[in-house]
């Protein structure tokens, strides 16, 4: 079976982060398909334009762990301009760089990606699915009318919806799509890579918070550091590690100065982006892990923390509310630096009340790359054998 991914969010070389989700559900299903990626590139005629100049470094082919990947060109204006109509280019740059008439075409994102591939799957004469991981519906559904126009568009449009969380599947089935094409398939978790090696004695050397994330203010990190500000004058012997970077083009985040101005600089680690086969280690020396987000669909990160046996602290934005419970962690409200404080604190007061490693074999029963892979071949193989109007 012949299988092309459409997706923007893809890891390159500006960003080993950006789409690591995507790229590793594809690494799997290789195993069961002959799979392409067409990651489009954002292109600005002015090269010193900022960080969108520096998208020209991208490679426009290459093979990543034996996974072909297409970068074509499509013109865009900062800022969202004209965002609505983005699509057609978008579209005009995946058509460009197929290979081969696939299969079936699987998107991740509703807009631009989904729409763009709906149309590519008439032009093609195959079916689409289309993936939404919470952005999608959350920020671009609830954004400009035109926005929400091509969102509800595209489902509607393609052949089914896979959502990673339950919370996002009854948000799509509520715009109208119905039931028996709307699909419930989480992000997965590489089990071989993370899991707990048990060799940490948490707080042997004090208590060791971690967060792994994009340095985004939708992520939550300016709570998190006055979080961590009010349990620093509680207590000393807690450290907080930063992993992640700026590769979106949102309101960022200059955790450095924020520590600079919380008097943190000897208690936060900000280490910046890493590559992702190196996270597993950071969550092997941590002890908690926290994901203090705005809105979330289903994190992929917070499945390879608990992957790794680490505890849980997050807040009920979404997805995290769907996984974590009081054996995995402990939840706040969003924006609540009061609250997130506290269930950073009980997190670590109750630590002998977790199992890390019933909390690891969970995320690997239920989220392992392996059974979720086979799960996506099998609605590609049901929409091979329907009917096409």
């Amino acid at each position: 079976m012949r299988t092309l991914v459409v997706s923007h969010l893809y890891p390159n070389s500006l960003t080993a982060s950006s789409g690591s989700f995507v790229h590793n559900q594809v690494r799997f299903l290789q195993q069961h398909c002959d799979v392409q990626v067409v990651n489009p590139v954002p292109w600005m005629p002015i090269p010193w334009f900022g960080r969108w100049g520096r998208f020209r470094a991208i490679a426009r082919a290459e093979q990543m762990q034996g996974v072909s990947v297409d970068r074509p060109r499509y013109a865009t204006l900062p800022r969202r301009i004209l965002y609505g109509h983005v699509w057609r280019l978008f579209q005009r740059a995946v058509i460009s760089a197929v290979n081969e008439k696939p299969d079936v075409i699987h998107a991740h994102c509703a807009y631009p990606d989904g729409l763009a591939a709906v149309r590519c799957g008439r032009q093609l004469r195959c079916p689409v699915v289309i993936t939404v991981h919470g952005y999608d519906i959350d920020e671009l559904l609830y954004g400009k009318l035109v926005w929400r126009k091509r969102v509800s568009q595209a489902l509607r449009e393609c052949d089914a919806v896979v959502c990673v969380s339950e919370r996002l599947r009854q948000e799509v089935v509520s715009l109208g799509i119905p039931e028996e094409r709307v699909h419930l398939v989480p992000n997965g978790v590489d089990g071989d890579l993370f899991r707990n090696h048990g060799k940490r004695v948490a707080g042997a050397d004090g208590w060791k918070f971690l967060y792994v994330g994009r340095f985004d203010v939708n992520k939550g990190i300016n709570v998190l550091l006055e979080a961590f500000s009010h349990i620093r004058r509680q207590r000393q012997d807690v450290q907080l590690t930063l992993v992640g970077g700026n590769p979106s083009i949102r309101e960022t985040v200059d955790p450095v100065a924020a520590c600079q101005r919380l008097g943190l600089e000897d208690s936060v680690t900000v280490e910046g982006e890493v590559p992702w086969d190196a996270i597993a280690a950071y969550m092997n020396a941590s002890d908690v892990f926290v994901l203090p987000s705005f809105s979330e669909g289903l994190p992929l990160v917070l499945l390879e923390a608990m992957a790794c046996g680490l505890p849980i602290v997050s807040t009920r934005c979404g997805g995290p509310s769907e996984i974590v419970t009081d054996e995995v962690g402990r939840l706040a409200e969003v924006r609540d630096v009061h609250g997130l404080s506290e269930a950073m604190l009980s997190a670590i007061a109750d630590y002998s009340a977790y199992d890390r490693s019933a909390i690891s074999e969970r995320a690997r029963r239920l989220y392992d790359y392996h059974g979720l892979a086979t799960r996506l071949v099998e609605l590609y193989e049901r929409l091979l054998a329907s009917p096409r109007g």
